[in-house]
């Protein structure tokens, strides 16, 4: 056996058992690396929706057969198929009833179309919401509820009306009966 592995062809042969097995796992991972190269990895999460970004965007809203809302914004984003729209730079007048109006302020709201509210906040400025009446409500947040004609808000809230400043926390307010009430932490200042 000896004078079998001594012989050339079998030391050659020998040395060149870890060469070809190194071509051949190399031929091996360039193949299967050229058939995977042509399939592309399939997302399954569905594309997002486009935005539309309207500039100097207005909106009106007609409840039995009379215009209730008139909104006013220096831009909007309304995906497509969705009942909301982001506004930025707001301004709304709202028909309460026939003596009954109030106009808001914002720097920032959301209109949801199909539940008819409006949710409006203010980032470094508050929101203000004037009544035609003359009472002033001011807040960081408001959200207006069309259907059941109510304006809430969590945060902080200031109301302003002849002679009187009342601070608090939390309101829950209904607008055409001209009905608010602070949920906690309320002082009223009074002007003689």
């Amino acid at each position: 056996m000896l004078t079998f592995l001594r012989r050339k062809s079998v030391v050659v042969l020998l040395s060149l058992l870890p060469l070809l097995a190194a071509i051949l796992l190399f031929g091996f991972l360039a193949r299967r690396h050229v058939s995977n190269r042509g399939t592309v990895p399939t997302d399954t999460h569905p594309l997002p929706k486009p935005a539309v970004i309207i500039r100097n965007f207005t909106y009106s809203r007609t409840y039995k057969a009379r215009t209730r809302w008139f909104v006013r914004a220096k831009s909007a984003i309304v995906g497509e198929g969705q009942s909301r729209t982001r506004l930025s730079d707001l301004s709304a007048h709202i028909i309460l009833s026939d003596t009954l109006m109030l106009d808001i302020r914002s720097q920032q709201g959301v209109i949801d179309r199909a539940g008819h509210q409006f949710l409006v906040s203010g980032r470094s400025v508050p929101v203000s919401a004037a009544f035609s009446t003359g009472l002033l409500l001011v807040a960081r947040q408001l959200h207006y509820h069309d259907a059941s004609d109510t304006i809430t808000t969590e945060g902080p809230v200031t109301l302003v009306s002849r002679g009187v400043v009342i601070h608090g926390v939390g309101l829950e307010s209904v607008p055409k009966s001209q009905s608010f009430t602070l949920q906690r932490d309320v002082h009223a200042v009074f002007a003689g």
